[in-house]
């Protein structure tokens, strides 16, 4: 188990490292719309969070913590796959990266010991991404 936890830290440590790579820390806050209006997202990123939509939308109170640790994995395997296959450049690639930040947050919650932080970290998850389309198209 050790060994699995570590692979994840990794994981989540490349996500973060590409997030900032080639953007300043903006720290963990929402994005900033585009005068007003949702940015323009490729379609990679767009199917991708559709399918975040589709497979992460309801809590189930009856899960077990290594369900959570199973689904907090599927959700960074989209974003890593988001992220590779992502062509945006400019400032909605960087409001890009601070929402898939606030999405790591709570991914790295979920992959904890402690159930009821996992199941919070959750909701907070479904929510966050259902949120998508306010802030991108």
């Amino acid at each position: 188990m050790k060994f699995s936890q570590s692979i994840f830290n990794g994981c989540i440590f490349f996500l973060l490292l590409i997030s900032f790579s080639c953007h300043e820390h903006t720290g963990s806050k929402l994005p900033e719309l585009n005068n007003g209006k949702p940015w323009e997202m490729d379609r990679s990123t767009r199917l991708g969070f559709q399918r975040m939509d589709e497979q992460f939308h309801h809590a189930n109170s009856d899960e077990s913590i290594e369900e959570y640790h199973r689904q907090a994995d599927q959700i960074i395997s989209i974003i890593s796959e988001i992220q590779t296959s992502c062509t945006m450049t400019g400032q909605g690639h960087e409001q890009l990266h601070k929402y898939i930040n606030l999405l790591l947050e709570e991914i790295q919650i979920m992959k904890g010991k402690d159930i009821d932080l996992a199941k919070k970290a959750k909701s907070n998850l479904i929510e966050k991404i259902s949120r998508y389309s306010l802030y991108f198209k």
